[in-house]
């Protein structure tokens, strides 16, 4: 991923500028949903119970934030289609079944 980083950018500023524009965008929607998702995944998965889809959309959302806080185009990729809700509500139903599975 570094070398396509390099091979693709024509200037180091541009690689820069490109990675820190993503971070901090990633960050921002990390935090929007964060800061109350962990307790109630936590809460839901300790009583044997498949989160609610907001819950998972929001999860989502916060591992597309991260996806673009991560240096490298190949995660930012990663990360930005995680914040479309099209991709999301894609994503739901294998999710769900993925805990139904693991769930006790």
């Amino acid at each position: 991923e570094f070398w396509l980083m390099t091979a693709l950018g024509q200037a180091l500023a541009v690689v820069l500028l490109q990675a820190v524009a993503t971070a901090v965008v990633g960050w921002w929607f990390a935090r929007q949903e964060e800061l109350s998702l962990w307790s109630e995944l936590e809460s839901d998965l300790q009583n044997g119970r498949v989160p609610t889809e907001e819950a998972l959309d929001a999860m989502l959302v916060v591992l597309g934030g991260w996806g673009l806080i991560v240096p490298g185009w190949l995660t930012d990729l990663t990360g930005a289609a995680l914040l479309v809700p099209a991709v999301r509500r894609l994503l739901m139903a294998p999710l769900r079944r993925l805990i139904r599975e693991y769930l006790p």
